[in-house]
């Protein structure tokens, strides 16, 4: 018997679509973005000059339910992928987006080159280690103003310990 787990979404703080660096144009000048995992589509009411953010090749890293997630954009499609590389814990949010030859897109770890599939967190590269994975999160775009809520499958335990008097 399958059993469905419920998606708990949070809201991401100061970041929206519009921030977001956008690895297949390089550019903002695209005008819709898909939900990953939900494929809903928005209309870009923003103007197209970006916000400083947006021009950095890099992804994003914001902490959402107290865990570290790396953003990314690719085209019309936004990614979250953990922060934190599987292998020796390496920022993916500077790591370089590349598509590989069967369609995927990866995130390469800037420490060791280590590729992580945005899609399914699968490793990549090196291909003796595919037992490694990293957590992706499914993540939902607001039409109206391009903010992001990232999912989650649990709520973080912080949220309910009780601090020491």
């Amino acid at each position: 018997m399958e059993s469905k787990r419920e998606t708990y979404y949070f809201h991401v703080d100061n970041v929206t679509v519009h921030d977001l660096y956008d690895w297949a144009h390089g550019s903002q000048d695209s005008v819709e973005v898909v939900v990953s995992h939900k494929m809903g589509s928005w209309q870009n009411s923003v103007s197209k000059s970006p916000r400083r953010r947006a021009t950095l090749r890099t992804g994003c890293l914001v902490k959402v339910n107290e865990q570290e997630v790396a953003l990314f954009r690719f085209g019309n499609v936004v990614y979250a992928i953990s922060e934190h590389c599987p292998h020796s814990g390496g920022p993916l949010h500077i790591g370089d987006i590349e598509s590989l030859p069967d369609q995927s897109l990866c995130v390469r770890c800037p420490y060791h080159g280590w590729k992580f599939n945005l899609v399914t967190g699968r490793c990549h590269h090196p291909k003796t280690r595919q037992d490694l994975s990293a957590m992706v999160f499914p993540v939902k775009v607001n039409p109206q103003n391009g903010e992001l809520d990232i999912g989650f499958s649990e709520f973080n335990p912080f949220y309910f310990t009780t601090p020491l008097a």
